[in-house]
């Protein structure tokens, strides 16, 4: 059975999009954020407390988190409070807000499409390792080239039990193989479903299509 706050958050997703709701993973679909335990009554003490905090403990010295000298030392740049403090969850507010500006900016197909802010990870893997939870059920064909990084494997292979399929990135006139990916995106239309991991600059080999040819990428979908 799932957890009240697992049935709310699916029946936004299915409001917003049944097709996105379709593709979770049945941990993706089970999963939610606690609204009523520490880590949430902190994020909303951030925000809103201006005189008291009585949620996560943190010890202070002289109104300031209490740290080592030697690391401040290398880190005088920043202010403690915004190095040894709790972060929420999802990431400091005003990173997030300044981040989202910034894809805004650099990408202004998003201007007034509905997205939320960006969430911060530990790195690249960790990202992908979310990524891999929400959307990877064991058995689930996972599509990348033959020239990757080994990470995706551990992540949707190994660790969440996704089938790895590769194909040639590419051909013969070293020119990006559209049509293999096409080959291998269509060999699961029985499945109804499949993971399609587009990484470029391409590691290891640094391949980036240009304009052009990322259009007809798109198209292969």
């Amino acid at each position: 059975m799932l957890n009240p706050l697992a049935e709310q958050l699916n029946a936004s997703i299915v409001a917003g999009n049944a097709h996105v709701y379709e593709m979770l993973s049945s941990l993706g679909r089970e999963i939610y954020f606690p609204k009523e335990g520490i880590l949430n009554q902190s994020a909303e003490a951030s925000a809103h407390a201006k005189k008291y905090n009585a949620t996560i403990g943190i010890a202070t010295e002289d109104g300031i988190p209490m740290h080592l000298e030697v690391i401040q030392r290398n880190l005088s740049a920043y202010q403690p409070k915004d190095l040894y403090s709790y972060a929420p969850p999802a990431g400091k507010p005003e990173l997030r807000s300044v981040w989202r500006t910034k894809m805004i900016e650099e990408n202004p197909s998003l201007q007034n499409k509905s997205f939320s802010s960006p969430v911060v990870t530990n790195a690249l893997t960790h990202g992908l390792s979310i990524v891999a939870d929400l959307f990877t059920d064991e058995g689930d064909a996972v599509i990348y080239p033959d020239k990757n990084w080994e990470n995706y494997e551990l992540t949707f292979g190994i660790r969440r039990h996704g089938v790895t399929i590769n194909y040639p990135l590419f051909t013969e006139q070293m020119t990006f193989n559209s049509a293999g990916l096409r080959e291998a995106l269509l060999a699961q239309k029985d499945k109804g479903k499949a993971i399609v991991l587009l990484n470029f600059p391409n590691n290891p080999t640094g391949y980036t299509p240009g304009p052009k040819k990322a259009k007809r990428l798109l198209l292969q979908f």
